[in-house]
């Protein structure tokens, strides 16, 4: 394993994460959920539904391939900047502009209402998966096209680091919507 990092302790800081979005939802008003600083940024609510789709078809179902041992491969490594992830235990700083031959459709929000919801779905997903991703002996990999081949435990702290990461785009995005 790359970290010492327990997924029990990975669980807990990702479920403190998500709970801290599910609970600036009381916080946004509708129409500084959905407003936009320019063409090219997205709003808070697009943001939540990037956490969420990210979450659930990618960070979670990627843990749950390496468990299943399916759609990956035994072995492989992380690259230069998988290996500088997992050794700061964090995205560097930065605005990540995922390249285009990678990126989806733009996210369209949906409610806040509907976050909540999700959220604890996130949660309880990722709860599930705390004792599979302990037991894995982290030799079955899937790829990340960002940082290279991960293992079970690896993709389930990426998705904390993920979560932790856009933070900082939701704060920005307080400070030009001057919610305090």
């Amino acid at each position: 394993m790359t970290s010492m990092i327990t997924p029990l302790q990975i669980f807990e800081d990702l479920q403190q994460t998500l709970n801290g979005y599910v609970a600036k939802l009381d916080v946004y008003t509708d129409e500084q959920f959905a407003q936009k600083p320019s063409e090219t940024e997205w709003s808070l609510g697009q943001m939540y539904e990037h956490l969420y789709l990210s979450s659930t078809f990618f960070f979670l179902a990627n843990t749950l391939r390496c468990i299943e041992q399916r759609k990956g491969q035994m072995g492989g490594q992380k690259n230069e900047y998988g290996d500088k992830l997992y050794k700061y235990n964090s995205f560097p700083p930065i605005k990540v502009r995922i390249p285009e031959v990678l990126r989806g459709p733009e996210p369209v929000a949906q409610t806040r209402a509907d976050y909540r919801l999700h959220f604890a779905q996130i949660i309880a997903d990722a709860q599930k998966m705390v004792e599979a991703v302990a037991a894995d002996a982290g030799e079955y990999k899937c790829i990340q096209p960002a940082f290279g081949w991960l293992n079970a435990h690896e993709w389930f702290h990426l998705h904390e680091m993920h979560a932790r990461h856009h933070l900082r785009q939701q704060k920005e995005l307080e400070e030009w919507l001057e919610i305090s």
